[in-house]
């Protein structure tokens, strides 16, 4: 994806010169500004050797630099044509230059995955993913010296699968031959600021396992071009963890650019983990360091681009231009340290026509190495002092990071002056977010865009985990095996999961038809994984005879939607609704949840397997209104007690009527009454304290607005405000600005650099308690923001449920909805937030850790990614205050003490990066694009409905949000099912576990799913088990000291008969990965963060931050 800027830059006009192209020596006579007319070896020796002895060395003694010897070289590249792979690593004076072919294939952005795919909707853009990889392989073939990176492995699936045998074979050949190269290698090039680490894990090993089975490839780079900043768990999991060598990327903001170009730093090496040993990698940038990812200004030879094309230039346009490019790589030579240089020769969609793109490339290798070996270039006074020869060459990011790699091994640069000079390269710690590419275009609005996308993908990765924890429970006695059913069902929703991290996916920046097939592909994939795992749970707990036809998942719990249990609770005494509630955490959890219902009254819960024993009588509250259609007015507040560990337990509701005396089945039952509260509606002056022994919460009895919270002893006047920024809009804000930047997708920016926040008063407020349920209900001067603040029996945090929407926007002005609390807690401007759900990054108002940061927006250059946590602590960490959220959301603390979270967002602006839309969400759709239509959406605004979780102590913010990061990401999931009358169904287990002991509570367990390894010849059934230590070094007393946990009560119900310990994603072993790993540091071990990759038994140990991936063997 490129920017307006670069756009416009690319679209020159091309030369079409219908002269006489030549290739032949230059006459004597003939005339080149690339050199003079006659050149005489030994007039260059002389020169040469002048301008070494001047700054100190005798050049002549070096046989490496000999000129004869580097004229022979030329010459024998010269009539053996352009070569691949062939880095000169002997002689310090020759610029290795590789050049890399590549496409970058968006899985979704402006068209849809099949439209892209297939060439379809072209009116919005004319590419087509099947002719690029038809295309490349048969220029491949055409000449075995020619190179290839792809990446996405989703679109080379679908051709694949379209492949014919024959087909298939000639790639493998392909790959064998190291023409085409498979980098980075997951499902899409995921986002880095709006994912989570589970969805990142999963879509890589999606990727990685595809390769494998069908080519035996083994990613080596990561290759992250286009995503809108980097995060430091990219360079510690996704990159380092994974196995690969080295990451490259184009983006990174512009005034760090611009200072690494001046330092020579455009590359280097990456320490982002202060709790994972030895991470360091080796990163770099992209497009000839310019920010992107594309070849050098003016050489896209494309179809799609607007270029000179070296095949139509006449002799002397084409030395003309070989200059230019030789002056081009020189500058990007000077940017970096060593030897070698990379060029990625490719853009979006590129090589749609593969041999138009080779056939220049060609051209432009073959006509370097010519005019080296005529001595038509004089190479050491276009490079001086620094190189004498360019060999350029195809090539691959594996290959360039080798040839790295063993430079850097070497130790030294080019010998000048007689003297060594190291290749040395600045370690990095912190992150590249946020990123912005001007003054005013910081790209920190997509960590909110498009809400409810975000929050369905993390419903669905959440879902995904739970599926595969059930489907590999041992079914019940007599079951017929449905594996493969149960394989394809998830795979569907893997396949989802795994498109919706792409970087314009999750992300919120594509276009809105884009966004739905997004949201329905996913829908899609969840309710075929909801079959088959609603089948499963229901054998496990009611039997394999069970006639519970309609036992499902409550999908719409945030919109108070249940179908099956609203339908159940019409008329009293009918019928009973069998409630299981599943927990997929390793740890037992108290966690109650509210059903939606359709009656005011009392409610009967039972334990499910005890119809006809003790019932507690229950009261359903009012429910936070909804605007959704189908929504219920009332829910059953539903305290589940203690949540097996990676268990669920029954329960069995039926609605009795208003009277606390029902009678049931025409008996009287024993009733263990609760104190009921009524509704409290009515106005007060004086304070509410509502407290569930854990946390305790002031409200102002008149407006319900937040006081103080009260935990673990700890007192802190906190308050909560609701406001909006407005977005800033050229047509509105611009008459006095020379830039004309929007607030849109990706780019936040309120109206004034410095916007306050505009605020919105609450106006009345209604008090709820119930069953130990605490709710206070708040409604605002603006109709479209409501709030609910609620303490749930046994919980140790406050919860705010919001609902935001329709953002009104008849005023013609976009809003940025934020959510602010406020502390005394002095935070001295800094904050925290989390990297991708892992370990948490310190961040500090109006600072870059790299570079001095000019402040030109410091509001929106303040905003950071938050994916699971945000938290602010005083420096003596005696108090803290965190918030967890339940979605990927931009998050700040613009004041001492306050943090702020921006649930929501609709502007009418398009911010010029590419999607051509603002970020303008109805719920009644978009009218076609032109030329069928205007794009126009209609209905209304979108309505967002989320959570966050607030805990406050006497202790550092990250112990608190750690307590709350894991439960926020897997809240347990709610199926129902009913049946006529008052007893239920028989139940076979009303309370189920797959685990054989509790984990240790700063341990999840990440993964647990049926494996097959596609290298194995052995029968045994295998499982992928991963396991991560939750907490950092130092953020606990306890819980952050290392973690032990026995394989075997991962799979309680198998026999294990062998281990074997994989990288993060799953496609070879770790001791094979630390064998063939490159180390870029001295100090670089050859064990896996400290522990033993020689694993004698089923006995694990997990250090601070560590993820381990396990492939577990078990007896058939």
């Amino acid at each position: 994806m490129k920017d307006a800027d670069e756009e416009k830059d690319l679209v020159n006009n091309r030369e079409e010169d219908e002269d006489e192209s030549v290739s032949r020596p230059p006459s004597s006579t003939h005339k080149s500004r690339l050199a003079p007319a006659i050149i005489f070896v030994a007039s260059v020796t002389i020169a040469i050797g002048v301008a070494v002895s001047f700054i100190g060395g005798d050049m002549t003694e070096n046989k490496a630099w000999d000129h004869r010897h580097l004229k022979q070289q030329r010459e024998r590249r010269l009539f053996s044509g352009p070569q691949k792979l062939s880095a000169d690593m002997e002689n310090p004076r020759v610029l290795n230059v590789h050049v890399v072919p590549h496409t970058h294939d968006d899985v979704g952005w402006l068209k849809t995955v099949e439209q892209y795919y297939y060439g379809l909707n072209n009116t919005i853009q004319g590419v087509c993913v099947k002719d690029i990889l038809d295309t490349v392989v048969e220029s491949l073939l055409e000449h075995e010296t020619r190179t290839f990176t792809y990446v996405e492995t989703k679109f080379f699936s679908m051709w694949w699968n379209e492949q014919t045998d024959a087909m298939k074979d000639t790639v493998r050949y392909l790959v064998a031959n190291q023409q085409l190269s498979f980098t980075n290698g997951a499902w899409c090039m995921h986002d880095e600021a709006a994912t989570h680490f589970m969805g990142m894990i999963d879509q890589t090993t999606l990727g990685h396992e595809f390769l494998k089975r069908e080519l035996g490839v083994i990613p080596k780079v990561g290759w992250q071009l286009d995503p809108f900043g980097h995060s430091a768990s990219q360079a510690s999991l996704f990159t380092h963890k994974i196995g690969f060598d080295a990451l490259f990327f184009g983006r990174i903001d512009y005034q760090d650019l611009r200072l690494r170009q001046l330092q020579k730093s455009c590359e280097g090496l990456w320490n982002a983990s202060e709790n994972l040993e030895d991470s360091t990698i080796f990163w770099g940038l992209s497009g000839s360091n310019n920010g992107m990812y594309g070849p050098p200004k003016g050489f896209c030879f494309d179809s799609h681009c607007h270029d000179p094309l070296l095949i139509q230039m006449n002799e002397t346009a084409l030395e003309a231009h070989i200059l230019d490019f030789l002056d081009l790589i020189r500058i990007q030579a000077d940017q970096t340290r060593g030897n070698h240089i990379m060029l990625t020769m490719g853009e979006d969609f590129q090589y749609q026509r593969g041999s138009y793109n080779f056939a220049n490339l060609d051209k432009l290798i073959e006509s370097i190495n010519r005019f080296q070996a005529w001595d038509m270039i004089d190479v050491p006074e276009l490079f001086y002092p620094r190189f004498d020869h360019v060999n350029i060459f195809f090539s691959s990011p594996e290959y360039y990071t080798k040839c790295k790699n063993d430079e850097l091994q070497k130790q030294q640069e080019p010998k000048i002056g007689g003297t060594n000079y190291k290749v040395e390269y600045g370690i990095k710690t912190d992150d590249f977010f946020p990123y912005a590419d001007r003054e005013h275009g910081f790209w920190t609005g997509y960590f909110t865009s498009r809400a409810s996308l975000k929050r369905h993908e993390r419903v669905g990765s959440s879902f995904l985990l739970a599926a595969r924890q059930i489907e590999t429970m041992a079914d019940v006695d007599g079951a017929p095996c449905d594996c493969d059913e149960m394989d394809a069902a998830i795979y569907e929703l893997e396949d989802a999961l795994g498109v919706i991290q792409h970087h314009d996916g999750v992300s919120g920046t594509a276009k809105q038809h884009v966004a739905n097939d997004y949201s329905k592909r996913l829908q899609k994939g969840i309710d075929a994984a909801v079959s088959v795992t609603s089948a499963k749970l229901g054998r496990l707990v009611f039997g394999l005879n069970a006639t519970i036809d309609n036992l499902t998942l409550c999908q719409k719990l945030n919109e108070t939607i249940c179908d099956v249990s609203q339908a159940g609770t019409l008329e009293p005494n009918s019928t009973t609704v069998s409630v299981i509630v599943y927990n997929a955490l390793g740890q037992p959890r108290s966690t109650p949840i509210l059903l939606p219902v359709s009656s005011a009254g009392l409610y009967s819960v039972r334990s499910g397997d005890d119809p006809n024993g003790t019932a507690t009588i229950i009261s359903s509250l009012q429910s936070l209104k909804s605007t959704a259609t189908g929504a219920a007015s009332f829910v059953l507040p539903l305290d589940t007690g203690v949540l097996p560990a990676l268990g669920a337990k029954m329960y069995q509701v039926t609605f009795t009527g208003g009277s606390d005396s029902q009678s049931i089945d025409g008996e009287k039952s024993a009733i263990s009454e609760q104190r009921i509260l009524a509704s409290e509606s009515d106005s007060r002056k004086e304070d509410v304290e509502y407290s569930n022994g854990l946390v305790t919460a002031v409200f102002d009895g008149t407006t319900g607005e937040l006081k103080s919270i009260t935990a673990s002893n700890f007192t802190l006047e906190a308050s909560h405000e609701w406001g909006y920024y407005t977005s800033w809009d050229y047509n509105i804000d611009g008459k006095y600005e020379s830039d004309k930047q929007n607030s849109g997708a990706y780019i936040f920016r309120p109206s004034s650099p410095d916007q306050k926040l505009i605020t919105v008063k609450p106006k009345s407020a209604n008090f709820q308690q119930t069953a130990g349920f605490m709710e206070v209900h708040i409604e605002y001067d603006e109709p479209w923001i409501q709030s609910t603040y609620r303490i749930l029996p046994g919980q140790p945090h406050l919860e705010v449920e919001y609902t935001v929407g329709p953002i009104p926007v008849a005023d013609g002005v976009g809003k940025e909805v934020v959510s602010r609390f406020w502390s005394p807690i002095k935070s001295s401007g800094t904050f925290y937030t989390d990297s991708n759900g892992r370990e948490f990054m310190e961040r500090r108002k109006n600072y870059r850790p790299s570079w001095d940061l000019d402040v030109y927006e410091p509001v929106a250059g303040n905003y950071y990614p938050v994916n699971a946590a945000i938290y602010v602590e005083d420096e003596s960490k005696t108090s803290g205050f965190a918030i967890a959220v339940d979605r990927s959301q931009g998050g700040a603390s613009l004041h001492d003490g306050s943090i702020e979270l921006m649930v929501h967002r609709r502007t009418l602006a398009d911010d010029s990066r590419g999607v051509g839309e603002p970020i303008n969400e109805t719920d009644g759709g978009v009218t076609p694009y032109p030329p069928f239509g205007n794009a126009t959406r209609y209905g209304r605004g979108l309505v967002v409905r989320g959570k966050h979780r607030i805990m406050v102590g006497g202790k550092g913010g990250a112990t608190l949000a750690r307590s709350m990061m894991d439960s926020s990401f897997a809240d347990p999931l709610v199926f129902v099912g009913s049946s006529k009358g008052m007893q239920g169904l028989s139940v076979q287990a009303s309370s189920i576990t797959g685990i054989g002991k509790d984990l240790p509570a700063n341990v999840m367990l990440i993964t647990r799913r049926r494996w097959t390894d596609a290298t194995s010849s052995k029968s045994e059934k295998q499982f992928l088990i991963r396991l991560g230590h939750q907490y950092g070094l130092g953020e606990d007393d306890e819980l952050s000291n290392p973690a032990a946990v026995d394989l075997v009560d991962c799979l309680p119900e198998y026999e294990i008969t062998e281990v074997v310990e994989l990288t993060l994603s799953g496609n070879q072993k770790i001791e094979d990965w630390e064998k063939s790993r490159l180390v870029w540091t001295a100090s670089a071990s050859l064990s896996s963060n400290g522990t033993s990759i020689d694993l004698k038994d089923t006995a694990v140990e997990l250090q601070p931050m560590d993820i381990r991936t396990f492939q577990v063997a078990v007896k058939s």
